[in-house]
């Protein structure tokens, strides 16, 4: 008697066990699913406002030498400024090329995890290389300037060096806000693995 309530005991345990596991994995499932689901937000977010940025890039790179040439500098600086406009556009896309590609449903977090490290270090050093095609450019632009504008000179400058400003101010927050969104992920992303 003593023997079969043991047995029976140990049974209902198992079962007991049984559910309780098939409750955890399902608990595990729904976290996944929810984290995934914030990330898909963000990682949409990212994407949508860089695909701006690479949009008004080519607009730019498209509007800015004909401006120039208006205005009568030499064709090879409008060459010149289409050019740098459009390798800035060309890289921003190359760098978001596999996020934009990956199904975030399907893929491995490590493989996000490793994109986005990717990613963040990108735009972390693009800042000194922009200032190197930036730093020589706004140079010429000033030495083309002095032919072109005489007098007025002064006031061109001025103007372009507040749109510059404004522009680098811009162009420096939309950065820092790519790498806080990364490192948002990031964290996420390491916050499911340890509950793993």
């Amino acid at each position: 008697m003593i023997n079969d309530n043991n047995t029976y005991e140990l049974e209902e345990m198992k079962q007991q066990m049984l559910l309780l596991k098939k409750k955890l994995e399902q608990q595990k499932i729904v976290n996944e699913k929810m984290l995934r689901s914030a990330m898909k937000k963000k990682l949409y977010g990212l994407n949508r406002k860089v695909r701006v940025i690479f949009i008004v890039g080519i607009l730019v790179a498209i509007w800015a030498p004909g401006y120039f040439t208006l205005v009568g500098f030499t064709p090879l600086f409008c060459a010149a400024t289409a050019l740098m406009l459009l390798f800035s556009a060309f890289k921003t896309f190359q760098y978001h090329r596999k996020l934009w590609r990956l199904n975030l449903s399907e893929s491995n977090l490590i493989e996000l995890a490793k994109e986005l490290t990717l990613l963040r270090t990108r735009y972390k050093n693009w800042d000194k290389f922009a200032w190197c095609m930036i730093i020589p450019w706004g140079a010429w632009m000033a030495y083309e300037a002095t032919k072109i504008f005489g007098e007025e000179l002064v006031w061109y400058i001025g103007g372009s060096a507040i749109g510059l400003i404004i522009g680098g101010l811009i162009g420096t927050r939309m950065n820092n806000n790519i790498i806080r969104r990364t490192d948002e992920l990031l964290e996420q992303i390491e916050e499911y693995r340890n509950q793993k």
